[in-house]
């Protein structure tokens, strides 16, 4: 299966397309393609207030709206469940996802965003919320560890992510291979559907972690 990343729903109706759901993320249309993966780790632009915006200018009967995961950034402090939850049901949204992620930061950053309440830990509480609320959950993942974390909490779909796509292609095909040694890990321990994340940047050094998932995802332009 394929989840496109999409800045609006599309102009077919779902049922016209092959793989009916999508992953929508406004954000994406007002940000270079190199520097979208830095969303999660640079105020570069509000994300939620993105897709709520583009989530109050659909009707909710509109069939593709039906099909939408919204991507929206978990961490947010700002981010209210219920308002998020109250705009999701109106425009007819059953999934959220955790896109963009806070997972590239990594070392002593990171230990500083967990401490503020603001890292992965906090991600996977909201995406929990989210899921005890009713919604399907879309668990982006950037490392086994947290993979596994996600998985304790009944995502549909779990996606992993390889990280930022360095410009030495030796980095990026180690995060590749990363990668695709976690997926027959994780098939040992979940029947969840496994994707995996092309972003732009990554070419042919995925291609071997995309064969052993069960689809992939990346950002339809």
């Amino acid at each position: 299966m394929t989840l496109p990343i999409l800045a609006q729903p599309p102009a077919r109706p779902p049922a016209e397309r092959p793989d009916g759901d999508y992953l929508l993320a406004p954000f994406v249309a007002q940000v270079a393609p190199a520097h979208r993966e830095l969303v999660g780790m640079l105020p570069v632009v509000d994300v939620n207030a993105a897709a709520l915006a583009g989530l109050r200018a659909v009707s909710p009967a509109s069939p593709p709206c039906r099909r939408a995961v919204a991507g929206l950034m978990l961490v947010d402090p700002f981010l209210r469940l219920r308002d998020a939850t109250l705009a999701l049901a109106e425009a007819g949204v059953s999934g959220v996802a955790n896109y963009p992620t806070v997972q590239l930061i990594d070392g002593e950053t990171a230990r500083v965003f967990d401490s503020a309440g603001a890292g992965v830990a906090r991600e996977i509480a909201v995406l929990t919320a989210f899921r005890e609320a009713g919604f399907e959950t879309v668990a982006f993942a950037a490392s086994l560890d947290t993979a596994r974390a996600m998985l304790r909490h009944g995502p549909s779909r779990l996606v992993l992510h390889p990280g930022l796509a360095l410009a030495d292609w030796r980095e990026r095909a180690a995060a590749s291979l990363a990668v695709a040694h976690m997926i027959p890990a994780l098939r040992d321990q979940c029947d969840t559907q496994l994707l995996v994340y092309r972003p732009h940047g990554f070419g042919p050094e995925l291609d071997q972690a995309e064969a052993l998932a069960d689809g992939r995802v990346w950002v339809a332009d």
